[in-house]
């Protein structure tokens, strides 16, 4: 099967900052918010700025109606075997330095069950740093979008429905996403 057929991807910027990538989120994840589990993972978030962040970004799940006792904080240290991360709904990654994201993610070989479980409809989310392991940022990237990434830009990308061959980069502005759902490529 191909992996982007099953995939429910939402990149975003900075997070849930707008009701319709708040919306998109709970869309791909198809429960009501208090059945939802979400493995949330701040291994990117390895310098001042970003570790300041950590609360807002925890705070959109809250925000989402998701019981704090159904989000579990993970922080890299080992890889998950697909059956601990089936356990959950979504994986939510946080900002910081993509580059030490994705060594973390490939060393510990964590690509391997996060490629299955997204495979098999799990629901990736993405800030920032979160955002770029997933696009084309990276030769070695997890590659669910294609096209390369920049966030947290005056002027992004217009919104609308793309297919993913057909652009090459796409700029995200705090209040915009790219929602990646049954083979169908949108920004909000």
């Amino acid at each position: 099967m191909d992996k982007l057929k099953a995939a429910k991807i939402l990149l975003t910027s900075a997070g849930f900052e707008t009701s319709a990538i708040r919306n998109a989120f709970l869309e791909l994840i198809g429960k009501q918010p208090e059945d939802i589990r979400v493995l949330f993972i701040p291994t990117a978030a390895i310098f001042a700025e970003a570790i300041k962040v950590l609360p807002k970004c925890m705070d959109d799940l809250l925000k989402s109606n998701i019981p704090a006792e159904n989000i579990q904080v993970f922080d890299l240290h080992r890889a998950l075997s697909f059956e601990e991360l089936s356990t959950f709904d979504a994986v939510y990654f946080t900002g910081g330095s993509p580059t030490y994201l994705m060594e973390r993610i490939n060393k510990t070989g964590f690509n391997i069950p996060l490629n299955k479980f997204v495979n098999n409809g799990g629901v990736y989310v993405g800030v920032s740093a979160g955002s770029y392991v997933a696009a084309g940022n990276f030769p070695n990237s997890l590659g669910y979008l294609k096209a390369t990434l920049s966030v947290h830009v005056d002027i992004g990308t217009a919104i609308g429905i793309f297919e993913n061959e057909t652009v090459a980069h796409i700029d995200l502005t705090d209040k915009n996403a790219v929602m990646i759902h049954n083979g169908v490529y949108k920004i909000i």
